[in-house]
């Protein structure tokens, strides 16, 4: 029998978009073509789309009795898949309480009855004869209101960097989050053409591309795409989200943190006064100041700036954010510092409400976790209205947990958000504490205060693993260990392979968890800053830790913490990791499935990374003491070179490729590629890509041994960092690339090899 998809009525797009996803899940499980109508033809079996509120079929039927409420609150998430029989015809209702959740029915119902399975890089869609029209009732209805994610705008690596991304890139991961049940996203990605149409007399288009000669590293936001463009396609991607009645926030106040800057021209036609910091860091580029908001002209700046992005990118007048004077330290004195952040929050929050009454805005507590006390914390949250004000607490898995909702006396009192803020920028492994997150998580699912579920890393798709996770416990928290997610990924997403590759990630997993994201930076008024739990990777800071940040004295004394503790606590788990590599070299000697490939390759790089990361701490564990760390510079230098071998397997990799990427989506800034090379080799934003190891780390790991068994003066060091940056910025990109000189599984093999001969010299296997 046929097929018949009754649409709803005219109604919204999102209603529009459950009705396309059917007809394609449709075509793509069993081949075959729905039909679409307005109304029943009295012969084929149906699929109904939409609530009785919005689709008049369903109407009728539940007033005459057919069918029965549906059990979903209409407005919300909720839905309602189920089928009941209309004479001799199978009827099939997909009914959600909003648009949304209409979309979210569509994709439930092809996951749990059809076999299909979604994940941020592609789809498994198994083929069947027929769909599924009988023996099916439930109704969802989700934990937490807000589900989603932020991106973040760094440079890099195009998997990574969400501001690399097409509109097709955009319109794919939007989708994905709709598949996974998803309604919230945060675009922190610069501000794009906001300036020049907020100002347009004071800041006119640039004449081609924006070139930033005089800030480095990551400060130099020279653009890849020309600012009209950029501008055409955010307001793309809101549109598109916005159509699938997707929610994202408009950032209001401050905004010319880090990666908004402030164009040259306003400063010249403004001359806006700025706030001074005590620590003078962000004082270098004029750019990245924040404006003094006490001032009426700059808080109107603010504002304006807020108006134009709500109307011209977001259409929105309900939701809003702000980071306040995030990581900024105006004062020596903590009380009047303090006073002056909390005056902020006060200025943004009046100046909103004045131009939106509706308004709800979310604080970040990015500020709190590392230069507030939780004490003062708690005395902030006393002045604030929750009817108005919701907490974003981006690190809800921090090590910390005064630096968290734990201690700010927000239970059961306050609006609040648990987030995951994972991982640093150059933190692009796979890890997670899964076992302090669910122990925190419990609370917060307990607390009816708790209204989301937020991951906040720096960076994107860096590891499957917490998407799931998130996916899952956003909806249902705690329903499912990471064990069983972990199943249920690997036998969805590996086909004949499910069962091989799950022993092989459960066995990966102990070891996965012993890395986290780095703690807390705490601040004080002479600058100095530290970490309470470090963070080691050494494609990020590693080798230019002594050389820009700390006294060697200093470094070494936390090396050899880490040392202790970490390396300490992977020796169990490391003797399992033989067997991790070696199955996966077998695995992927079997096939060249895309899906396996991928993750092969980022759970081999997180072994090969952490024990680089090992046997380098452990020389430094032996600085000064006249060690002979000839061997640790051999298999370090070998590793390293092995990594870069596995990487060159992969897809995701190569800052050329990125560079080459976004021709493909718009003519590019002809100097670009020296702007990305400065923002990936910024010591920040280093990640695991194959031009750094071949050009940069190796060189720097062969210094740093030299450095430490002879411990010559520190400033020779840095001169020779910077001689090998310096050469890897002369040098094309083009002239950098090779092919891997052994295949992926013989690569594997090796790498099995040598993490068991370094295990040996760290006594650890």
């Amino acid at each position: 029998m046929s097929i018949l998809i009754l649409r709803p009525n005219e109604c919204g797009k999102a209603y529009e978009t459950a009705v396309r996803v059917f007809e394609k899940m449709y075509d793509l499980t069993t081949g075959e073509k729905a039909l679409l109508s307005d109304s029943d033809d009295g012969e084929s079996d149906l699929v109904v789309i939409g609530s009785d509120a919005v689709n008049d079929f369903l109407m009728n039927e539940m007033l005459e009795g057919t069918v029965g409420e549906l059990g979903i609150r209409y407005g919300t998430d909720d839905y309602c898949v189920r089928t009941y029989k209309k004479g001799d015809r199978n009827v099939l209702i997909l009914a959600g309480g909003r648009g949304r959740s209409t979309i979210y029915a569509v994709y439930d119902y092809f996951e749990r009855h059809m076999g299909c399975r979604y994940f941020w890089d592609g789809d498994v869609i198994p083929h069947s004869e027929k769909i599924v029209t009988e023996g099916i009732d439930y109704a969802e209805s989700p934990r937490f209101l807000y589900r989603g994610l932020r991106y973040f705008a760094h440079r890099g690596l195009k998997r990574f960097q969400a501001e690399h991304w097409s509109f097709e890139d955009w319109k794919k991961e939007l989708d994905f989050l709709m598949k996974k049940r998803l309604n919230f996203f945060m675009l922190r990605i610069g501000m794009d053409d906001v300036w020049q149409k907020a100002f347009p007399d004071e800041v006119p288009y640039p004449d081609g591309y924006r070139i930033i000669n005089d800030e480095k590293g990551y400060d130099d936001r020279s653009d890849f795409w020309t600012l009209k463009f950029r501008g055409k396609l955010r307001k793309k991607v809101m549109d598109y989200a916005h159509d699938n009645d997707m929610m994202s926030p408009t950032d209001t106040g401050t905004m010319t943190h880090w990666y908004s800057r402030t164009p040259k021209e306003f400063l010249k036609s403004r001359k806006p006064e700025f706030l001074e910091q005590a620590d003078n860091q962000y004082n270098e580029f004029d750019t990245g100041r924040v404006f003094d908001f006490r001032i009426k002209k700059n808080m109107d700046a603010y504002m304006h700036l807020t108006e134009t992005m709500a109307t011209e990118y977001d259409n929105n007048n309900f939701l809003f954010h702000t980071i306040g004077l995030g990581e900024r330290r105006i004062f020596k004195e903590d009380r009047k510092n303090f006073c002056l952040k909390k005056l902020c929050y006060r200025r943004i929050a009046e100046t909103l409400r004045e131009k939106y009454p509706d308004s709800l805005l979310m604080l970040a507590t990015w500020d709190f976790t590392g230069w507030w006390r939780a004490e003062e914390v708690r005395e902030f949250l006393s002045e604030l209205d929750p009817e108005r004000t919701i907490l974003l607490d981006y690190t809800s898995d921090g090590t910390d947990p005064e630096q968290s909702f734990v201690a700010w006396d927000v239970k059961n009192k306050f609006p609040w958000i648990f987030g995951l803020f994972h991982a640093y920028e150059p933190e692009s492994e796979l890890r997670g504490a899964y076992d302090r997150t669910d122990e925190r998580l419990k609370m917060a699912a307990d607390d009816p205060a708790c209204k989301g579920m937020i991951l906040w890393p720096e960076l994107s798709h860096s590891d499957p693993l917490i998407l799931e996770y998130l996916s899952e416990n956003s909806w249902s928290p705690l329903k499912k260990s990471v064990e069983e997610i972990v199943s249920y990924h690997c036998l969805g997403r590996y086909g004949a392979f499910g069962e091989r590759m799950n022993k092989i990630w459960q066995s990966f997993l102990p070891f996965l968890k012993l890395s986290s994201w780095g703690g807390y930076t705490k601040s004080s008024a002479d600058g100095e800053s530290f970490a309470t739990e470090s963070y080691w990777n050494t494609h990020s800071d590693i080798f230019t830790k002594p050389v820009l940040f700390l006294t060697v004295d200093r470094y070494r004394v936390q090396v050899a913490d880490y040392y202790e503790k970490t390396v300490d606590s992977a020796k169990k788990e490391i003797k399992a990791l033989k067997c991790v590599i070696g199955g996966l070299a077998s695995v992927v000697s079997e096939t060249d499935d895309e899906f396996i490939i991928r993750d092969s390759v980022d759970i081999a790089r997180t072994v090969s990374g952490r024990f680089l990361n090992y046997l380098l701490a452990k020389s430094f564990y032996e600085f000064g003491k006249e060690a002979n760390l000839a061997d640790e510079k051999e298999h370090y230098l070998y590793l390293m070179r092995l990594l870069s071998e596995l990487l060159k397997c992969g897809k995701d990799f190569s800052v050329y490729e990125t560079l080459l990427g976004l021709s493909e989506t718009a003519p590019v800034n002809p100097d670009f590629e020296r702007t990305i090379k400065e923002n990936i080799l910024n010591v920040y934003c280093r990640q695991y890509a194959i031009e750094l190891i071949d050009n940069v780390f190796l060189q720097e790991g062969e210094e740093v041994f030299d450095w430490i068994g002879e411990q010559y003066d520190l400033s020779l060091l840095r001169r020779k960092s910077e001689e090998i940056c310096e050469g890897f910025m002369k040098t094309p990109l083009l002239s950098m690339q090779k092919k891997p000189e052994k295949s992926l599984p013989d690569i594997m093999r090796l790498i099995v090899r040598e993490i068991e001969k370094i295990g040996e010299i760290l006594k650890a296997i």
